[in-house]
């Protein structure tokens, strides 16, 4: 077991089971057995990774096509696994037409359609929804705190209200959740997207608009440290709010670390320990789910390229789908011994 983060009491109440998952992407998922193996064998929790984007669904503007998504949702139902749909609403991967969109009356109108096509044909199987992805600016100190998407240039904050009241008009049993990144680091843009997230939620939660939870994304630089004080006071003011919290998209971004893998993969663990001991300590996830399996899947290499011939290896299986010692750590919350 890697050591808990100095000043983290190791006595935890109410120790339970975490949920343990991955996002899945349909190329893997077709084409690769072991894939599906691994996703069977290692998930409570599958999250189609793409497939309920809008530019997978949406290609032309008057059609939905929900091929790859419905596969991994039958998947997961096959095997029993919970689901979480990502995701309603974001201001990236969408098809063309969405940004000639021009007016008010048509950014709601299609908004609003679209949540109610895809949340109504999952209701009742999607058990949690990643309503609103990516909303707060990178750093909130600079320009104020909303991303510039087309959302928020036809339609203002009021975007994530839509967003929120639709879903939960569709289907009431759903658990509706505020998706966002960079909340783990103590530089002053990461205290401030906490702050930003804090007020959207309040502002929701003030307006009666339902909303259950925080995803936190915990793509987590290797060589950045983790504000563990800052994580335990953000889990507090959640809790003040009433508010869960999940971890939606984990994983570790290498490109900085030796070339070592045996070194790397001891360091990503390590830091996937601190992190998730910090949140612990304070607030249990409702679940941790990584984005992707298999170091053989992943955005991170190519996203942080590294300057020599090393892979990333950013998962909990490596490319050949053996266990790291990331998963040795994901294991003890899944066995509710972390």
């Amino acid at each position: 077991m890697v050591a808990l983060a100095a000043g983290i009491a190791p006595a935890r109440a109410a120790r339970r089971p975490i949920p343990v998952g991955s996002a899945a992407e349909i190329g893997a998922f077709r084409g690769d057995a072991r894939y599906r193996a691994a996703l069977k064998r290692y998930c409570d929790v599958v999250v189609p990774m793409n497939d309920l984007k809008w530019q997978a669904l949406r290609h032309e503007r008057a059609r939905f096509d929900f091929s790859g998504a419905d596969e991994i949702v039958a998947f997961a139902e096959a095997n029993g696994q919970a689901l979480r749909g990502h995701t309603l609403l974001w201001g990236e991967a969408l098809p063309p037409w969405v940004k000639e969109m021009t007016t008010r009356a048509e950014a709601e109108r299609e908004l609003v359609n679209h949540i109610e096509v895809v949340v109504d044909r999952y209701k009742g199987r999607i058990a949690t929804w990643d309503v609103v992805n990516e909303v707060i600016r990178y750093d909130p100190t600079e320009g104020g705190p909303w991303r510039d998407t087309i959302w928020q240039r036809l339609l203002g904050p009021e975007h994530v209200e839509i967003a929120f009241r639709t879903a939960a008009r569709t289907d009431p049993k759903a658990r509706l959740v505020l998706n966002d990144f960079h909340f783990e680091e103590p530089e002053p843009g990461a205290v401030a997207r906490r702050k930003v997230a804090l007020d959207i939620c309040r502002r929701l939660k003030d307006k009666g608009i339902p909303i259950h939870g925080l995803g936190m994304q915990a793509h987590l630089y290797a060589e950045k440290a983790i504000d563990v004080d800052g994580l335990q006071r953000f889990m507090r003011d959640l809790d003040g709010l009433g508010l869960d919290v999940e971890i939606t998209e984990l994983d570790v971004i290498d490109w900085k670390m030796p070339a070592d893998a045996a070194l790397r993969d001891r360091h990503a663990a390590a830091r996937v320990s601190t992190f998730l001991d910090a949140i612990v300590a304070a607030k249990r996830p409702r679940a941790i789910v990584t984005w992707g399996l298999s170091d053989r899947y992943s955005w991170v290499g190519e996203t942080f390229p590294r300057k020599d011939d090393a892979k990333a290896r950013p998962l909990p299986l490596d490319a050949d789908y053996r266990p790291k010692p990331m998963l040795a750590v994901l294991e003890r919350y899944r066995r509710g011994t972390g």
